[in-house]
């Protein structure tokens, strides 16, 4: 399963703050954020997203999720869908995002490396 661990994030609030519902457009397609969604605990939020990639439209969820002092950007397992290549775009712009906002966030554990550009 796709995931970026981000060390030192504070809190889910935190990162959750930093992602605006977005359009951007890829060779071939789009990607959304369209909604997002925190736990009244506020240690998990969910980002609703929708890709087109060369044709092909999915519709799932990214999650944000603590653990400890880091918090991991994965896809919602219960909408687990077809990995492309914009789905993980899409996970490496969240996790650009929340890294920009704060110096001290770094890249733990990922198996998207060619999507976060580090």
């Amino acid at each position: 399963m796709p995931h970026i661990v981000l060390e030192k994030a504070k809190s889910v609030r935190e990162c959750y703050d930093a992602i605006d519902v977005m359009v951007e457009k890829i060779d071939g397609g789009i990607l959304k954020i369209t909604d997002k969604y925190i736990n009244a605990k506020e240690t998990s939020a969910l980002l609703e997203s929708v890709t087109v990639d060369k044709g092909k439209s999915q519709s799932f969820f990214i999650q944000l999720s603590s653990k400890g002092d880091a918090v991991t950007v994965r896809l919602l397992p219960l909408t687990d869908p077809e990995k492309t290549k914009g789905v993980k775009q899409l996970m490496g712009i969240v996790a650009k995002k929340i890294k920009e906002l704060k110096p001290e966030i770094s890249y733990g554990k990922t198996n998207l490396q060619d999507f976060i550009g580090e």
